[in-house]
């Protein structure tokens, strides 16, 4: 071969291998060298900005804490753009959009209306305390979180983290409630739930009313309460129209879930699938320090803007709680017997 041949093969070689190489070390996840590679999220949910809102917010100040903390511990490997405030849509909307392949991350609470399964965190009085809550879901190896992995797995995502989050109470602008009889002269706004709706529709007269319309529908006196936690009522100002709240705490509403698109988590190395795991499971914790601490300020707040706090006896809280379980047999045809069936036995489990 001549020395011109030898040099144009030459450099034919050393082409190909440079393409070779600028192929696999660019931005392809599965990659051997996969610190080259940053991943850009968008990260949606309904909860308000702490820039605005930094007041009664742990859920949104617990997500601000895990775009910073997967920021800092990945190094800039992962990048999560937060869009708070239902920029991206709804709670039912954002999670179609995981499901889709089209949104990275979503923060809050899928509902009962895309998967039946997910009603099981809305049964009454599911829980009793936050430490029930912690030791049956809000940690890593609780029994209702790996049943809970399931199903969101089953909708092509995966559940990283879930917080302790909030229980309900009730907040109304007419008169006090003690039991569950009282509320037969009251319309009462509720959320879009098939368990809710069940719990609700026979003792009151109870519409569904997007959240956006609440205040509004309080000023109009279109509704005349709702079921709510306290921090909440603070932090939405509604004391300034009503002057009664009773701590029911009918339900504990699962609304702290950090979940990441199938596709998306696949793509992780697992160095940094681990990074986000510890950064998910620290911003729950920070959201339920941050939830305490605005639940034992809230009570005070409420009595200096002239709401009366209605503490329920053990008597009367047994009262509701029976309420709830004579509607046992629905609520698990509702979410489906076999589902209904592992829920109630991981909570006992994790007793």
């Amino acid at each position: 071969m001549s020395t011109a041949k030898k040099t144009i093969a030459l450099s034919l070689v050393v082409c190909m291998m440079f393409i070779s190489s600028a192929c696999g070390g660019g931005g392809n996840p599965a990659g051997s060298n996969s610190e080259e590679v940053t991943y850009t999220w968008k990260m949606g949910t309904i909860y308000n900005d702490p820039a605005s809102r930094p007041d009664y917010n742990s859920f949104g100040l617990s997500m601000k804490k895990f775009v910073e903390l997967v920021n800092e511990k990945s190094e800039g490997r992962i990048v999560i753009e937060p869009y708070y405030n239902s920029i991206l849509g709804a709670s039912q909307e954002l999670f179609e959009q995981l499901r889709r392949g089209e949104l990275e991350v979503f923060y809050g609470q899928p509902m009962a209306n895309v998967d039946s399964r997910f009603g099981a965190w809305s049964i009454p009085y599911l829980f009793s305390d936050y430490d029930a809550v912690t030791k049956a879901i809000a940690s890593p190896d609780a029994p209702l979180f790996k049943l809970s992995q399931e199903w969101v797995r089953e909708n092509n995502a995966e559940l990283i983290a879930v917080g302790p989050s909030v229980f309900r109470g009730f907040f109304n602008v007419k008169h006090p409630v003690a039991t569950v009889q009282d509320l037969r002269d009251l319309k009462v706004r509720i959320y879009e739930d098939p368990i809710v709706n069940l719990f609700w529709k026979d003792i009151c007269n109870a519409t569904s009313m997007p959240y956006s319309e609440v205040y509004t529908g309080l000023q109009t006196k279109t509704i005349d309460g709702l079921e709510f936690a306290d921090t909440s009522v603070v932090s939405s100002k509604y004391y300034e129209l009503g002057n009664y709240f009773t701590d029911i705490n009918w339900q504990w509403t699962s609304g702290g879930n950090i979940i990441i698109g199938k596709k998306f988590w696949d793509q992780l190395p697992e160095d940094l699938k681990e990074i986000v795991r510890e950064c998910a499971w620290e911003a729950m914790e920070y959201q339920g320090i941050e939830e305490k601490k605005n639940k034992e300020s809230a009570y005070s707040t409420l009595r200096e803007c002239g709401v009366e706090i209605y503490e329920l006896s053990d008597e009367e809280r047994q009262g509701w709680i029976d309420y709830a379980r004579s509607l046992d047999s629905r609520i698990r045809e509702a979410i489906g017997p076999e589902t209904y069936d592992a829920v109630v036995e991981a909570v006992k489990l994790a007793k």
